[in-house]
Order: structure tokens, then sequence, then C-alpha cells
């Protein structure tokens, strides 16, 4: 029997027999939609879109979460890895300014194994966009085979890590993970367009009712690594379409309304005061017709 301790779960289930594990999907992939992704960051987007495999399942499950639809494994199908790899080709045929994988960690494995394959022919970067909640040991098997790291690093505080997430670990474990991170891949490189083809790019959601939480998250990656060690994307796109109020303990109704200017403003003055470079968000962009449809 072979026991899955992928991520920082270590549900120990065996996956390849069809258990389902906290993130709720079986060993073989399992893809929910392939596309030219134009609503990314500019550097990973670009022109054209970047091209992005979004992989049902999830090993966090927010209550948040705006791509519900695939985070439970509820829509999506199976893939052989060499489907996916002609998926990935047909991508960089019409123009992707890189491969993005979207929500890959419970699927590592299989993933740098394509990877390895495939990587000696792509033309474009390796984008890795992950809810920040990686084991190292398990990074490392991408080591060399990942040019951009794009997680997020949602939570500072246990108690709103373990409320919205279940994962009361999520700050220890990610701040760990995008140390690997920035091991494997340096400092952030760009071409002379301005596309990302190297480091590690953090995204950082402002939630409402937690700025103080922004913050410490902020100064903690500052304090970790320094501020020219990643790009940071500020974002403020949290919209209460996605929150399910069943799925919080007493409720958390801070997650009923939208981010204000005032929390989102003050968290971006402290990103600008510690140095960050990186991209921040109009409040306007707190709509869910910039989350892909799911079929």
């Amino acid at each position: 029997m072979s026991k899955c301790n992928i991520c920082p779960r270590k549900c120990g289930v065996d996956r390849a027999s069809g258990v389902l594990g906290v993130c709720n999907m079986p060993e073989e992939l399992w893809v929910a939609k392939i596309m030219l992704h134009k609503w990314e960051e500019p550097c990973i987007s670009g022109e054209q879109g970047a091209g992005t495999v979004f992989f049902s399942g999830c090993n966090l499950h927010c209550v948040y979460c705006q791509n519900r639809d695939i985070s439970g494994g509820a829509c999506g199908r199976s893939m052989t890895s060499d489907e996916l790899e002609a998926a990935i080709f047909e991508l960089v045929s019409q123009g992707a300014e890189c491969i993005e994988f979207v929500t890959p960690t419970h699927y590592t494995v299989a993933l740098a194994r394509v990877l390895e394959r495939i990587k000696p022919r792509l033309t474009v970067p390796v984008v890795w966009n992950s809810g920040g909640y990686e084991s190292v040991g398990t990074l490392r098997m991408l080591d060399g085979l990942v040019d951009v790291y794009m997680p997020d690093l949602k939570y500072f505080d246990p108690a709103v890590a373990a409320a919205y997430s279940s994962a009361p670990d999520y700050f220890e474990r990610s701040i760990e993970a995008i140390g690997e991170m920035i091991r494997q891949v340096g400092k952030p490189r760009f071409d002379d367009g301005g596309m990302m083809k190297g480091g590690v790019l953090v995204r950082h959601l402002v939630l409402p009712g937690h700025r103080a939480d922004s913050i410490e998250v902020l100064r903690q990656l500052a304090a970790k690594y320094g501020v020219d060690s990643v790009r940071l994307s500020l974002m403020s796109q949290y919209t209460p379409d996605f929150y399910i109020e069943s799925g919080c303990p007493g409720g958390l109704k801070n997650l009923s309304r939208r981010v204000t200017s005032f929390e989102y403003d003050s968290v971006m003055r402290t990103a600008v005061e510690l140095g960050f470079e990186g991209y921040f968000q109009q409040i306007s962009s707190a709509d869910r017709k910039y989350t892909p449809q799911f079929n």
C-alpha cells in the first residue's frame, strides 16, 4: 500500500486504490479546465494569456474559495500523462506565455514525472500556482522543473487559518515552503518585455476584518526572506459570493461583506513602506466575473 504524505495534511491514505484524502481526489490526474488565462498578473499572462491547467481537488478547501466548483473535486475529467503533455504543447502552439499549473500540490509526484519528460522541449516558463500549503520535501521533487512559483501566503494567525482553511499550521508550513521555492529559483527575473522568467511571486488576499493579520503576514515575509527575494501580488478581489456560511463554526460574519478601501489601502501602505515590489489590485476587481467558468 502506498501512503500519501505529499502535503502537510499527511493523510496517509492509499490514493492509488481510489481512497480519497483531504484533497478529495484519487492518485490519477483529474483536470477541470485548460485555457489561455488572461486575468493573471501581467508578468504571467502577458498579451496572449497563461497556458493554464486547473486541477480538480485541493488540500485546503477554504470557506471562501472562488474555485469551489473544482476544489471539492465536483467537476473535471481524468487525463493520462500523455494527454496532459499533448494539451500543454497545444497551449504553447496557441501562444501561451507560460504553462501554469493551478492547485497542483496533490499531484506533485505525477506532475514532476511529466515535467521531467517535457521540460527540455518547453520554450516557455513553468509556473506553479498553489495555495502555499506545501511540504518542503515534496517541493524538492520540482527542483529544476519549475521556473516561477506563485504561492499564496494567506494567514499568519493560526486561529484564522484553522477557522477558514482547517489548517492551524498554515503559516509555519507555507513560510518554510516559500524558502524552498526561493532556494530553487532564486530572485525574480524578467525579460525585456516584463514577463517573469524565474523567481517567486507571492499572492496575498486581504480578507474583510483581518487587516492586522495581513499586515503581519507582510512583515513576517519581509523579515524572513527580504523584500527583494520575491515579488508581491496584493489582492483585493475577495467577494462574499463565494462564502458558504455553514462552513464556518459561528458564522464568521465578516466574510459576508467585501473588503473596504480603508482595509486594503492600509495593507497596501504597509507593503510599500516595507519596500515590496509587485502588483496591487483595484477594489473593482472583487467581482465573480473574473473567475473562469468550469464544466
